[in-house]
């Protein structure tokens, strides 16, 4: 075995551990986004669940106003309640869903374990 032979088995040698190595990123990669998609249908069914828990909630409500104030001033009641709360989630929208999306990809690609080798 020469010195070329060497070169071209530590050059094979170095091309294998860069495949394992991207593999493995890969592998991570794959892992962290099955996390946030599973978190992203959580969090779509808990808020499906506790939007209509909401709309109960406000039916209840104009039930309990019709004989204090009539249907029609009842049901505005709700209507304004509904905007409300509309105009709250719009307002706090960077807080409540941009930071964390943001942190969570942020954790995906710069932290993490699985990934430590340089990518």
């Amino acid at each position: 075995m020469g010195f070329r032979a060497d070169i071209e088995d530590i050059s094979k040698d170095a091309l294998e551990y860069l495949k394992r190595g991207l593999d493995g990123c890969k592998l991570h990669l794959v892992e962290s986004l099955s996390l946030l998609f599973g978190d992203i249908v959580c969090i779509f069914v808990l808020s499906l669940l506790l939007f209509v828990a909401y709309i109960a909630l406000m039916v209840v409500v104009a039930m309990l106003l019709l004989p204090l104030i009539g249907l029609p001033l009842s049901i505005l009641a709700v209507a304004v309640l509904l905007l409300f709360t509309a105009v709250v989630v719009f307002l706090f929208r960077e807080r409540l869903f941009a930071d964390r999306i943001v942190r969570h990809f942020v954790k995906i690609f710069f932290g993490g374990k699985g990934c430590d080798d340089g990518c």
